[in-house]
């Protein structure tokens, strides 16, 4: 009875695994899968399904161990349905999905050195993204962040180079009080866009 209980417990954990890197990989079908991810489904998540299955069948034709042989491979199939649980489970990224992948442009400061501003993309690469300006007031420290319809869906890639600041947006003053022009640079690699930022209510208009 035991050996039927452990075997069930097995399965059970590989097909929540199965399903959980599923989800995972693909952050909840928000984006396609990476090579890395794709590697994982050819040798570990089609074997884990198959294994699964075949083990199914067994259960429900009620076999069961008799031999020192079928006991050696019985607890050898359980051992490796449990490692390739294991492996599905840690191999899954929670962000982009459970949490925001968030990728971040290098923090300025506004030339009126009012505001310190950042552009940040969120879930980047997938169909959920989009983008946020972080605005701090450098006298007061409030914070705020503002949603500015950038077209991340059109990004394919991005310009980063570690060690230089990366603008990926520019923000200027005008003539109003407390409002801003932000453009996007080339290193954004999306159509040129331009907003109107207002601090004061914490909105953004596209401009053109």
């Amino acid at each position: 009875m035991w050996l039927k209980i452990i075997w069930v417990v097995a399965i059970v954990l590989n097909i929540v695994s199965v399903n959980w890197f599923l989800i995972g990989a693909t952050a909840n079908f928000q984006r396609s899968l990476d090579l890395i991810a794709t590697v994982t489904l050819i040798f570990i998540w089609i074997p884990s399904i198959a294994l699964t299955v075949f083990s199914i069948v067994l259960l429900k034709k009620g076999w069961m161990p008799s031999s020192s042989k079928s006991y050696i491979g019985f607890i050898l199939g359980v051992i490796i349905l449990l490692l390739l649980s294991v492996f599905l489970f840690r191999g899954v990224d929670t962000q982009g999905w459970l949490t925001e992948r968030i990728t971040s442009d290098s923090l300025k400061l506004t030339s009126d050195k009012k505001y310190e501003y950042r552009i940040d993309l969120i879930n980047v690469f997938q169909k959920n993204s989009h983008a946020r300006l972080y605005i701090k007031n450098v006298s007061t420290g409030e914070e705020m962040n503002i949603a500015v319809n950038i077209q991340t869906n059109k990004m394919v890639s991005m310009g980063v180079e570690h060690g230089r600041t990366n603008d990926w947006v520019l923000m200027e003053r005008t003539d109003i009080s407390g409002r801003y022009n932000l453009y996007t640079t080339k290193d954004l690699r999306v159509p040129s866009e331009k907003f109107e930022i207002d601090v004061e209510t914490g909105t953004s208009r596209r401009l053109e």
